[in-house]
């Protein structure tokens, strides 16, 4: 399975990355089978659709602030701010201004 742009032991900005990342960019930084990391870039105004994931989640705002609904409730996360989902757990997203966000998706077989 893809190793995702990210080696082992690279230290990277999430701010910035590298010239191979544009800043402006989505990116999956690692994907493996257990674990998929991926910087997410999220322009204002922009919409993710409900939908569910199979692993667990982990969401931190690195910038700017989202609104998440996850089970009718919404959530928003501005800078600092993280958010942990259940897997399988349906959820969408709005962008409210430009964001920057970390999702962890942890895959296991229990």
């Amino acid at each position: 399975m893809n190793q995702g742009h990210v080696n082992p032991g690279e230290v990277v900005n999430l701010r910035t990355l590298t010239n191979e990342m544009p800043p402006e960019s989505t990116f999956a930084l690692v994907k493996t089978p257990d674990m998929e990391v991926i910087r997410m870039v999220l322009p204002g105004g922009k919409k993710v659709d409900e939908h569910s994931v199979k692993g667990e989640i982990s969401v931190q705002c690195l910038e700017g602030k989202t609104l998440f609904t996850v089970e009718d409730k919404e959530l928003e996360l501005n800078e600092g701010d993280w958010l942990y989902l259940n897997r399988n757990q349906s959820h969408s997203l709005k962008a409210l201004t430009d964001s920057v966000l970390l999702v962890t998706i942890l895959f296991t077989d229990t």
